[in-house]
């Protein structure tokens, strides 16, 4: 019998790996043959070009432009190729090109484009005229006090083939991902105890985090960090090593004598100088961010070293506590809601999709954006993040111990938790589930009831301290810290922001409220068909009053295509589900949107912002698909659709690392880096 069932099992994984290489093959191939026909069909279509060299060996003048004309082409024009040798005191330089056609008797100019020394094949132009050019011309020019150096300019230039491994390697895998999903389907389910699978997760952590590092550093701008604003926790790390939490910083006397110092475009118009983004409070200034990212980063580095952590640094490292904390709550969420069984050893949801979930999460479209942007503003924002999603999986990891190590495990959740209150004292409510996995638990019956609690009842005592304890140690670190500051234990200062409007007066606005929580949640992103392929979102409106906006991409639900499951329970009815899962996903989507619902109304609308509420969503949506996985026989249906959905997820987060919006961005910081990304969609 054994026999029989090791042949069989034999044959099954040998008609699975079968599958993997065909579908690899299959992959391989197709994105090679796109490689030749579709992105270098540019390359194709000018083999049977005459080149006619218009310029050679010349340079910008002293107005830092060069411009050649040629008044009778007369011929078919397909592309003009810049060949650029070197730019002085510039990055790049403008091609402008203006002309004339059997359709257009009169010169018109088409969009400029940006050459960047260095840059393979952004010299060469393709253009489109009406028939045969009749007249040409060609302006290169370069920013006051540059100058370059124009090996040739030609017409009708033959592009060599620009074959991109790189993007050949991503076409394979996604196209590899499509297939088998729609093919073959998922077979190798979430395991607990597997060597094959505890491998591929910590090579899994490797990548992301080397992935994050490349984005952290990707705009010399952050790298460099001229702002004095943006060195707040660097500051506050000297003032701790003094004995203060106050700044080092004198406020300005009129400053002082100002009735409301909060109104900064009143002490714009009368030239008043303040610390912008500092919180000012009793004649001295304070950092309104949160303690925790400086008690655990910066404070320790600058006693340890002597110097400044930069907060690229600081960024990374809670980057990689977040992939630690998703790796573990996404694989506890699996087990605890969509087990296959009574022991939780083995689930329902196929090893590539918890990796798809894993991924979806740590390179989603905000978690890019707060690791790509590595300012003040998003340290705290990241910590909050990361802590979230350790706590939830620290928790639920508890559940399978029994003794010490639960006790250790609830206490380290529980710590996470809580030091949520000293990053983005907000994003505490994401903590609520609590109630469910611990006090209100589910008995046999699926039924909860404080009768099943795990805490809170006789015998129970460690476990009951292990959860409570952090929570009180953390809130009355806090709190001395919150009274030293403004005396109210609290007040976490943020009223006290010198920003760009007076938060004490802002007040509750419902007009604002819902006008806000469109734009977080379901605003349209804004794609066009050129490179980044995403712009603002329009939040411009009627509103009539004095509200904060900057720019956005458009809500969670549009980016997140995977959000969307948390819809599911409310068009369909899903058997057989615990309460304890309906419960804590409806408990984090709650939060989410009251978290939402805080920030427009405390603040405005920012990008940032939207990413306050993404750890209750994202939880949730990941308890929703298990239980989908749960509740259904055949899953096919299921990964089809969280593959796509994470796959277009991924092509956003691309987007928004790549956007222009705002005044710090790849585009004018990185120019070589966005150049040659663009690169990657000319045809």
């Amino acid at each position: 019998m054994k026999a029989r069932e090791n042949s069989g099992n034999k044959k099954a994984g040998s008609a699975a790996n079968i599958g993997v290489l065909r579908t690899l093959s299959v992959s391989l191939l197709i994105a090679v043959a796109a490689e030749f026909l579709l992105f270098n069909i540019s390359s194709l279509k000018s083999l049977g070009c005459e080149p006619v060299v218009i310029a050679k060996n010349v340079c910008t003048d002293g107005s830092g432009v060069y411009e050649v004309y040629e008044p009778e082409v007369n011929t078919d024009v397909i592309n003009v190729n810049t060949e650029i040798t070197d730019i002085v005191n510039a990055e790049y330089a403008e091609v402008s090109i203006s002309l004339t056609d059997e359709g257009d008797a009169y010169e018109y100019d088409l969009p400029s484009s940006r050459v960047v020394p260095g840059v393979k094949g952004s010299g060469h132009i393709n253009i489109y005229p009406y028939g045969k050019t009749g007249s040409l011309r060609v302006r290169v020019s370069v920013s006051e006090g540059a100058k370059a150096d124009i090996a040739k300019i030609t017409v009708n230039a033959r592009k060599p083939l620009g074959l991109k491994p790189l993007r050949i390697l991503i076409s394979t895998l996604i196209l590899c991902l499509l297939i088998y999903v729609f093919k073959y389907g998922f077979c190798i389910p979430v395991k607990r105890n597997n060597r094959y699978q505890a491998i591929c997760i910590a090579v899994l952590f490797v990548m992301l985090t080397a992935l994050g590092r490349k984005m952290s550093v990707s705009d010399p701008l952050m790298v460099s960090c001229p702002w004095p604003h943006h060195k707040q926790y660097q500051q506050l790390a000297h003032a701790l090593d003094e004995g203060k939490v106050q700044l080092d910083m004198e406020a300005d006397p009129r400053l002082l004598a100002k009735d409301n110092p909060y109104d900064t475009s009143a002490l714009l118009k009368e030239e008043i100088p303040y610390g912008m983004d500092y919180a000012f409070y009793d004649g001295k200034y304070y950092v309104y961010f949160g303690i925790v990212p400086e008690l655990l980063l910066y404070y320790p580095f600058y006693k340890l070293t002597g110097r400044n952590l930069a907060n690229y640094n600081a960024d990374i490292i809670l980057y990689m506590i977040l992939i630690a904390g998703v790796l573990l709550s996404v694989r506890e969420i699996i087990f605890r809601f969509a087990s296959d069984g009574k022991v939780r050893e083995s689930s329902k949801v196929p090893f590539v999709i918890y990796v798809l979930m894993c991924v979806g999460i740590c390179l989603g479209p905000g978690t890019v954006y707060l690791i790509s942007k590595p300012d003040i503003y998003n340290i705290p924002i990241m910590a909050a993040t990361a802590f979230t999603f350790l706590g939830t999986g620290l928790w639920l990891y508890a559940d399978q111990y029994d003794g010490k190590m639960r006790t250790v495990f609830i206490a380290l959740g529980s710590l996470c938790m809580a030091l949520v209150a000293g990053c983005r004292p907000q994003m505490l409510i994401f903590g609520l589930p609590a109630i469910f996995i611990f006090v209100f638990k589910g008995g046999t019956d699926g039924r909860l009831s404080v009768k099943n609690r795990r805490i809170f009842i006789k015998g129970r005592l460690a476990d009951t301290l292990a959860f409570c304890l952090p929570y009180i140690f953390v809130a009355v670190a806090v709190c001395a810290y919150n009274m030293l500051r403004f005396g109210n234990i609290l007040d976490f200062g943020a009223t006290y922001s010198l920003t760009s409007n007076d938060m004490n007066h802002r007040g509750f606005n419902l007009d604002r409220l819902f006008r806000g929580l469109y734009c977080f949640l379901f605003q349209p992103p804004v794609i066009k068909t050129d490179f980044p392929f995403i712009e603002s979102a329009v939040i411009e409106s009627s509103y009539m009053g004095k509200n904060l906006t900057e720019y956005t991409y458009g809500g969670v639900f549009a980016l997140c295509p995977v959000l969307l499951a948390l819809f599911v329970p409310v068009f369909a009815r899903i058997k057989g589900v615990s309460r304890e899962a309906k419960l804590c996903a409806a408990t984090l989507t709650s939060g989410a949107l009251i978290t939402a619902a805080f920030d427009v109304n405390g603040a405005g609308i920012l990008i940032r912002y939207t990413c306050d509420m993404l750890p209750g969503l994202l939880i949730a949506a990941v308890i929703v698909w298990s239980i989908l996985y749960k509740e259904k026989e055949d899953a096919t249906v299921i990964n089809r659709l969280y593959a796509v959905a994470t796959v277009i997820g991924l092509a956003f987060a691309v987007m928004v690392f790549f956007g222009t919006e705002g005044s710090i961005n790849l585009r004018d910081n990185a120019v070589k880096l966005y150049e040659s990304a663009g690169q990657y969609f000319v045809w």
